[in-house]
């Protein structure tokens, strides 16, 4: 029932999804839906969850093999992350849209936990770093990642290799950054 409404929510935007269409998508029954999910408020704030919990495992993949990566291995890893949690994120996001408060709400600390974890990173590869260097660095990094996602989808259409100049972009730029 989640991956139907992650496709739909996805597809059509949260507003224009409703509960019928994802039981049907989900071939369930209208009440086994309501049984799990009162409302689509609920069904989103659970995807939501399912987006986070994701999320922070992927990210912690990227941490175990961070140690002793080269800038441009630490920028496969963030971007791989980044587009293994695409279909995940584009629910999350029309979800995102609607303005449910408590998803909302969550939003923001789950951004700076993101965004101090590759602080982490960055002063684990150079130790001399400020924790404001490190993290002003981290919000820029959380920036060029934003945009591959994107990226992506336009590359799809054009076949221009968009994912891969991002990938270089971040490289050089954490390049720049431990080398300083």
């Amino acid at each position: 029932m989640l991956d139907a409404g992650a496709a739909l929510f996805a597809d059509r935007g949260y507003h224009a999804t409703t509960m019928t269409a994802i039981a049907e998508r989900a071939g369930a029954a209208i009440g086994s839906l309501y049984q799990f999910f009162p409302s689509k408020e609920a069904l989103a704030e659970a995807l939501f969850d399912r987006f986070a919990e994701r999320a922070a495992a992927s990210f912690a993949r990227v941490e175990e093999r961070a140690p002793g990566s080269s800038p441009a291995e630490l920028a496969d890893l963030m971007i791989g992350h980044k587009l293994g949690l695409r279909s995940d994120r584009e629910a999350a996001e029309a979800a995102l849209s609607s303005a449910i408060a408590g998803i909302v709400e969550r939003r923001k600390p789950l951004r700076d936990a993101v965004r101090a974890r590759i602080a982490v990173l960055l002063r684990s590869m150079n130790p001399s770093l400020t924790w404001d260097e490190a993290t002003a660095a981290s919000v820029m990094i959380g920036q060029i990642l934003r945009m591959v996602p994107a990226l992506a989808a336009d590359e799809e259409e054009s076949g221009l290799p968009l994912v891969d100049e991002a990938r270089t972009l971040l490289a050089l730029y954490i390049e720049r950054v431990v080398r300083t």
